[in-house]
């Protein structure tokens, strides 16, 4: 066999908003209520790998404690989950997280706040190797592959670690209606090692197949445009050893029902680029009484594009949120959902 040098980065969802606990620590129990769940479903590559396509599951739920007035800080928990699924071999990659957060109100309006969270991960990766074909199975005599021929070996199909991460977001509202935000997370601080080599060094015993720390900057900004219309850009930045990946876009809200200023019926519309020459996304969703459903769709235009014959990545996200109607809500809350 011949292995080259191989770049990946973490699971994420082009939706990335829809899954808070997994975009950014700091978003735990910050919302327009009390609690909230959710729940994401992302396919990819079905022309490149038919039998063997890619599909990752995750989901959470928070809540914030000690939101008594809309003028006074607060805390936030959580409890999250991901699942993924990729290639022939089943390369499974399973994740539970715990999450905390501090919501510091900046000023005596409300309209101004700064967030902090930590979040602890236990993690579980595993392979079926009798799902895997090698070289030495392969006969060049007839073409063909024996089954039943020489395996390799791994020293072990399975790697429990657990790591940490952490991450801030600074929001507020600024003035006729516009409201900003800025967040920064930082994932796999203590850099577990992730190999299947039972010392966790890497095949040739000359270091370790360390999990690489991801830094994650995003951000964005509500532009009202008349009564009825919102103009959301966005931008997410994520830097993972060699690896980093950009997205940006906006998103198109439109309010419906009698009052669109208090209305809770909203459809939007959006795009995305993610770069380098990656995709083009495009998603919709409709907000009715604190639930939200959005679909998103990757068309593919990177170099796999001959295999992929631009046919990318369908993506659903769920979410619901609750609020206690005997509270005032706080005067602010990011629009990042």
């Amino acid at each position: 066999m011949v292995f080259g040098q191989m770049k990946a980065q973490d699971v994420h969802f082009s939706q990335y908003g829809s899954s808070p606990l997994m975009l950014n620590p700091a978003l735990a129990g910050l919302s327009n209520g009390d609690y909230r769940g959710y729940v994401n479903f992302r396919t990819q590559w079905p022309t490149v790998a038919a039998d063997n396509t890619y599909r990752t599951y995750a989901g959470g739920v928070d809540m914030a404690i000690g939101k008594v007035t809309k003028f006074n800080s607060y805390a936030g928990i959580g409890i999250s989950f991901m699942a993924d699924q990729a290639g022939a071999i089943h390369l499974n990659s399973d994740r539970v997280s715990l999450t905390a957060a501090y919501h510091f109100m900046l000023n005596k309006s409300g309209t101004q706040q700064l967030s902090a969270g930590l979040q602890g991960s236990f993690n579980m990766r595993s392979i079926d190797a009798s799902l895997a074909t090698f070289d030495s199975q392969y006969d060049p005599s007839t073409g063909t592959v024996n089954p039943n021929g020489p395996r390799e070996t791994f020293g072990r199909s399975k790697v429990i670690y657990a790591d940490a991460g952490l991450g801030l977001l600074y929001s507020g509202m600024v003035k006729n209606g516009i409201n900003v935000y800025f967040g920064f997370g930082l994932d796999h601080v203590n850099q577990p090692n992730i190999s299947f080599e039972p010392s966790g060094q890497d095949a040739n015993g000359l270091g370790g197949e360390k999990l690489y720390m991801k830094e994650t900057f995003h951000g964005g900004v509500e532009i009202p445009v008349g009564t009825r219309l919102t103009v959301i850009p966005n931008f997410l930045v994520l830097l993972q050893g060699p690896s980093n990946e950009f997205d940006l876009g906006a998103d198109f809200k439109t309010a419906l029902g009698n009052d669109a200023r208090t209305s809770t019926t909203a459809v939007h519309f959006g795009v995305q680029y993610r770069g380098v020459l990656d995709a083009v996304i495009a998603s919709g969703r409709i907000d009715v009484n604190g639930f939200s459903c959005g679909l998103s769709y990757d068309i593919n235009v990177s170099k796999l594009l001959p295999a992929s014959h631009t046919v990318g990545a369908p993506e659903i996200s769920l979410m619901y949120t609750v609020a206690n109607k005997k509270k005032p809500r706080p005067g602010h809350c990011p629009v990042i959902f």
